[in-house]
């Protein structure tokens, strides 16, 4: 089983070239849209990749420390990262050389080997804080023949006449059917699927207990002395600049698929910082061993997402690859962890007044007014028009967005290793029901 990683790179653009980049990203934005594009569909580990250029009007709210011009490269890959920078600096040399020209300290064209784009693109890395994958150990090529596979059975099983024959001699037949054709000998090895790790959940639930006493504190702690203290956003849709609506409406729904990209400023202060990295630790034991069955938090539509800490921890950077619509995707990160979000996200300046970190809406799930008052016990993500609003005036226009596998949403492709999965086994009727449903 191959592993998924993210890559983040931050590198710092010459003075006065912003504008030559952003007509090179435009330009390579245009052919992706056409469907022009060759270079990418040469990748053989990239999953998503985009570049943006993030500066001062990335940041809704007034950046903690100075920002420069910066441009932004993230993908999400299959092994090691030398071997994805490797790709990166062979298939796509032709951009990398553009791009990063106007980028400082790129080695001079007569310098430019790859191995010296290499050395360059691995200076500008940023670990991320916490990472999701919604399909964790397919690789690119897996999730392509998986989807060949498919549909080759949904083709072979429409056009036959099944009357009279069982679910399980179907089944047979497909399998037959499949077993016959050389190109899916791989199919007859069983794919890996991951498991949860309860001994990690259960020990993380047992250093919970323990640290009870102190967290208890704790959180009474930031409720007294910050959160009631908070300046509460308070920006409604309509408040947000059309300006920025239609750059980011321009690149959306293209595909069955969107991306989002999303600048924060951190509180300041120890205890938010402490804070945001005890709920990154929290997202990272999670993701890597509760959610690896395509769900983060029970919302099936997030392909990867990941959190990113810059400039000294005073910035967070927030990127997705998720299926739908905006706010069919933001809708169902209120409704399913809108206390998640709240945990994270309070922790950054101007996002609608959280109350004990959002915990208390595991319970309720909605936010809970007292009569007579304004205050609400929960907040946070659940107070969904200012949400809504912090979300879109905070995001951040992407110039390039690539994504290999446009047409595949994160069921399909957990649906597919499923599929084939259970072409290898002996079902009963009621299974072989269940495997002609996934068709």
């Amino acid at each position: 089983m191959i592993k998924q990683h993210p890559l983040t790179l931050l590198t710092p653009v010459k003075k006065n070239r912003t504008e030559e980049l952003l007509g090179f990203l435009n330009n390579i934005n245009k052919k992706l849209q056409d469907q022009t594009e060759t270079e990418f569909k040469k990748l053989k580990t990239t999953h998503y990749a985009r570049w943006f250029i993030l500066n001062r009007d990335s940041f809704r709210d007034e950046p903690a420390v100075p920002v420069n011009d910066r441009l932004v490269f993230s993908s999400n890959f299959d092994g090691d990262m030398d071997t994805h920078i490797t790709e990166l600096s062979t298939v796509l040399s032709f951009y990398i050389d553009q791009l990063y020209d106007c980028c400082e300290d790129f080695p001079e064209p007569a310098e430019r080997t790859t191995e010296s784009r290499k050395i360059y693109l691995k200076k500008w890395f940023i670990k991320s804080a916490a990472f999701f994958n919604g399909a964790p150990g397919r690789s690119l090529n897996q999730i392509h023949l998986e989807d060949a596979l498919h549909r080759f059975i949904w083709k072979y099983s429409t056009k036959n006449n099944w009357d009279g024959k069982t679910a399980v001699e179907i089944h047979r037949a497909i399998r037959q059917e499949v077993d016959a054709r050389p190109e899916f000998e791989w199919a007859k090895q069983k794919a890996v699927v991951p498991r949860e790790k309860w001994h990690i959940l259960i020990s993380y639930g047992l250093l919970i207990v323990i640290a009870l006493p102190l967290l208890i504190p704790g959180i009474l702690f930031l409720f007294l002395f910050h959160e009631l203290r908070d300046k509460n956003g308070m920006m409604t849709l309509s408040q947000v600049p059309d300006s920025l609506v239609k750059k980011l409406e321009k690149d959306e729904d293209l595909f069955p698929q969107n991306q989002f990209t999303q600048a924060v400023v951190m509180k300041p202060g120890f205890i938010r910082s402490l804070n945001f990295k005890i709920w990154m630790m929290r997202t990272r034991v999670l993701a890597n061993n509760m959610f690896v069955k395509g769900k983060l938090l029970n919302i099936p539509t997030i392909h990867f997402a990941r959190w990113v800490s810059i400039d000294n921890n005073k910035h967070i950077l927030f990127f997705s690859n998720f299926d739908g619509s905006w706010q069919q995707y933001l809708g169902d990160f209120i409704d399913q962890s809108g206390w998640g979000l709240s945990g994270i996200f309070s922790n950054t300046v101007n996002f609608p007044r959280t109350h004990f970190m959002g915990l208390l809406g595991i319970v309720p799930g909605m936010p809970l007014r007292f009569p007579g008052t304004k205050f609400v016990l929960t907040g946070g993500a659940y107070d969904e028009e200012h949400f809504l609003a912090w979300s879109r005036s905070t995001q951040v226009p992407t110039q390039v967005w690539y994504s290999p596998y446009p047409h595949l949403s994160i069921k399909n492709i957990n649906n597919n290793t499923t599929i084939r999965n259970e072409l290898r086994k002996d079902l009963n009727e009621n299974q072989a029901q269940q495997f002609l449903k996934r068709i």
